[in-house]
């Protein structure tokens, strides 16, 4: 696959072509911002990328379509791809045409008739890619995948962004799984594993998968055998301090003491019927207890009073009786005696008187008094005493009943404690069948079967191994190795007499490729091996991503390796230039260094010789600033924009007023 042409359309109908020889060794150069760059990230986007990595400027103000016209081994391809719309950064579909006199489509004629899959898929094909399966690398967590034309364009392009750094080696190495891709499918383009080989990788990686599952399954059954009698004994145990099985009953074999265990699951024991609910009576109690300790405060409240009056009585009692005491002496004098006014003498000592005493009427008087207050108290006293009796009578039958009341209460609580006694274990019965039924399901079949499950697992094991057997006999690991090592020491050679050529430093021993790490290995006689991320100066890392390129694609071809026959590299010189001047002119004169100048100038001559040996059957693409004067060069210039010429016309930016540079 070479490139026959680029098209743009503009979004007013109008095209712009550049075309290209085949074969041969094609210069773009001009000034910067001119759109040298853009050339490769057009051809990229036309072969399948989804993401158009087109920078924002007259390109995507104008352009509405890009296209390519391919030359392939037997016809040509047109694709074309609608660029994404505004505010968009990828589009999937895209327009494909094979036929052998294909030329440019019009405008009117364009329009999508596959995706961006497909389109990778066909034009794949065309170049000799089958339906070939890529296997990562043990430990990698990528799924496999089929290799397309999408892992071969990346060995085909390097930008500037990516020729002159020393940590990237091929086009979108960086890029998420990138450079896992990249390393997984080196050895494929390399052809160290055939496109059978591929395959066979693919189903011996599944049947080894197989082969691990079946011994799984083995390893778990065989396990499960080995201690089934003791678990099964444990459940056994179990389920007799639980009630499940009778505690006498015994099993003379694992069958017996399976059924048993699944009888025990399926078929709970029966439990007593609980007593009907006694919430109501225990309320109904529980009230009645209120009301008689209610009714026993009251009678203790009733006899305290009568209690105190009692004791308040017999005080003023012993009160009375001591005044009646001091007056025992009236007694002396006959009672009911009046006093007579003329009678003057004393009735006790019989002395006359100044004047008649009735005093003696007067203490007759409150001794009556008292003697009567005396039987009033005495009155009161049998009425309380049978008050009190009946009080305590009332008590002790209150008593009595409240006793009866308890008794039920707890009788009641006594009942409630077994039903829920009787809850639990029915629960722990519950819960220990459900484990038991989970132990059940886990353990596999017993007997005849069982026996003859463990033998077709062991069966299954041992096929699975015989067929891993055969594929890593057909897959020898050892030859694929040995024609891996066997291209990489082809490419190895070339590289190291291209470096020689250009005079890149380390360049005087061994120069290899990586094709794991994806980089550059340097033998050096100081220092051992070094990668090219610790080799200085990016002169050295241009040469470096130059002669990587040219002895993989000269390797490529030589050995008809399904990868296109095309390499497009942009900006290779600019380490060289020191100035946006020399840039613009592209007069390798304004370099500084006659070594710089001398570089330059081996870079594109290698690749002039280099494009020439392999006689029409590889084609270079180079977007450069540089314009050396050589006849040779100036006769691969295709095209030259200075001077206002550039990728996108003047007249198209004017049309679309956006103004703006291209890069």
């Amino acid at each position: 696959m070479q490139l026959r042409s680029l098209i743009l359309y503009s979004k007013s109908g109008k095209i712009r072509e550049l075309t290209f020889r085949l074969g041969e060794l094609n210069i773009i150069t001009g000034s910067s911002r001119t759109g040298k760059s853009l050339v490769l990230d057009i051809v990229d986007f036309c072969l399948g990328r989804d993401s158009a990595p087109l920078s924002v400027g007259p390109v995507t103000r104008t352009v509405e379509w890009a296209a390519v016209l391919l030359q392939l081994p037997d016809t040509r391809a047109f694709v074309a791809r609608r660029l994404p719309a505004r505010g968009k950064k990828s589009v999937s579909t895209a327009m494909l045409e094979f036929g052998a006199e294909l030329d440019l489509l019009p405008y009117e004629r364009l329009e999508t008739n596959c995706d961006s899959d497909e389109l990778r898929q066909q034009l794949g094909r065309r170049i000799g890619l089958g339906d070939v399966r890529s296997q990562p690398r043990p430990g990698s967590l990528q799924a496999p995948y089929t290799i397309h034309l999408g892992h071969a364009v990346p060995l085909c392009l390097q930008n500037q962004d990516e020729i002159i750094t020393r940590s990237l080696l091929f086009h979108r190495q960086g890029e998420r799984d990138g450079g896992a891709r990249l390393a997984d499918t080196l050895p494929y383009f390399l052809g160290a594993v055939g496109e059978d080989q591929a395959q066979k990788q693919h189903e011996l990686a599944m049947q080894r998968r197989v082969l691990r599952r079946k011994r799984q399954d083995l390893a778990v059954a065989e396990s499960a055998d080995a201690d089934i009698d003791s678990r099964l004994h444990l459940l056994l145990a179990q389920a007799r301090t639980a009630g499940l099985i009778a505690a006498g009953e015994e099993f003379d074999s694992r069958v017996a003491l399976l059924d048993a265990l699944r009888e025990a699951v399926r078929f709970p024991p029966t439990a007593a019927g609980g007593e009907p609910d006694q919430t109501e009576r225990a309320a109904a109690l529980q009230e009645r207890r209120t009301q008689l300790r209610a009714l026993l405060n009251d009678i203790s409240e009733q006899r305290q009073f009568l209690r105190r009056q009692e004791t308040e009585e017999n005080t003023y009692a012993d009160v009375v009786q001591r005044g009646m005491s001091r007056l025992t002496a009236v007694n002396l004098i006959p009672a009911g005696t009046e006093p007579r006014a003329e009678d003057t003498a004393c009735p006790l000592c019989g002395s006359d008187l100044p004047e008649p005493d009735h005093a003696v009427e007067d203490m007759h008087h409150i001794l009556e008094d008292l003697r009567g207050q005396l039987t009033s108290v005495g009155t009161v006293r049998p009425r309380r005493e049978q008050m009190l009796r009946e009080l305590a009578e009332r008590a002790d039958a209150a008593r009595e009943e409240l006793s009866g009341v308890e008794g039920a209460l707890n009788s009641l609580a006594e009942l409630e404690a077994g039903r829920a006694r009787f809850r639990a274990q029915a629960e722990e019965q519950a819960f220990l069948r459900g484990r038991i039924d989970a132990h059940l399901s886990q353990l596999p079949d017993t007997g005849d079967e069982y026996e003859g499950s463990l033998l077709q697992r062991r069966a299954a094991v041992a096929h699975a191994q015989a067929v891993v057997d055969d594929l890593e006999g057909d897959l020898d690991t050892d030859a694929m190795q040995d024609r891996l090592d066997h291209a990489l020491n082809l490419i190895s050679a070339d590289m190291t007499a291209y470096a020689q050529r250009l005079g890149i430093e380390h360049s005087q021993r061994l120069i290899r490729l990586d094709v794991r790490k994806l980089t550059v290995l340097a033998d050096t006689t100081d220092d051992g091996i070094v990668s090219l991320l610790r080799i200085g100066s990016g002169e050295n890392w241009v040469g470096y991503h130059l002669v990587a390129h040219l002895a993989l694609h000269r390797f490529f071809t030589l050995h008809h390796r399904p990868v296109p026959r095309m390499l497009l590299l942009d900006q290779i010189t600019q380490p060289f230039y020191p100035s946006d001047i020399a840039k613009d002119s592209g007069n390798p004169d304004l370099i500084h260094s006659d070594a710089d100048r001398n570089t330059v100038h081996g870079m594109f001559e290698l690749m002039y010789h280099w494009v020439n040996e392999l006689d029409g059957k590889f084609q270079v693409i180079v977007s450069d600033h540089a314009n050396l004067p050589d006849p040779w060069y100036q006769d691969c210039v295709r095209y030259n924009w200075r001077d206002g010429e550039a990728l996108i016309p003047r007249e198209w930016i004017d049309e679309h007023s956006g103004g703006g540079e291209q890069r």
